[in-house]
């Protein structure tokens, strides 16, 4: 296992990153997780919900790709337990892009996501990762532990 450092963000969650990748904060109390030379982004917002109220990851996490026109089947969902009583739902998949500028059959590309959201008592985390489809395999699996390695406040 590569040697990691634990990043937190918001007063929410914290995580554990690779050594070497980076760690940014945003405008929105967020975070942003990148390797130096990496395809991809990984990008988590807190989203501060009423003391005590725990939200179901699932639900929030179709309700939101929903919102986006993105449908997906009940089986592209994974459920993932986490420590001190969190809880994920992650999904990924690839979208498709289309310039409007571009002539037919130019212009079209794709985006590889993985989508997730995390909820503990009180606080709720969304997490995006993207990068350009073909290039998903270069972090897949380093991006799917850092997800899980989410841990709401107290826990270690």
């Amino acid at each position: 296992m590569e040697p990691t450092r634990r990043v937190e963000f918001g007063s929410a969650f914290s995580l554990r990153i690779p050594e070497g990748w980076e760690a940014e904060p945003d405008e929105e109390e967020g975070i942003d997780i990148a390797a130096p030379d990496g395809p991809g982004l990984l990008h988590l917002v807190p989203i501060p919900q009423p003391p005590g109220e725990m939200l179901d990851p699932a639900e929030e996490l179709y309700a939101f790709l929903e919102d986006l026109g993105i449908e997906l089947e009940e089986d592209e969902v994974e459920d993932v337990e986490l420590a001190g009583g969190a809880e994920m739902a992650l999904c990924e998949y690839l979208a498709e892009a289309e310039d409007e500028d571009a002539e037919e059959g130019d212009g079209e590309s794709a985006t590889y996501w993985i989508v997730a959201v995390a909820t503990a008592p009180g606080d709720l985390v969304f997490a995006s990762y993207s990068c350009p489809a073909g290039e998903e395999e270069a972090e897949r699996e380093t991006i799917r532990g850092i997800l899980a390695s989410l841990r709401p406040p107290a826990s270690p």
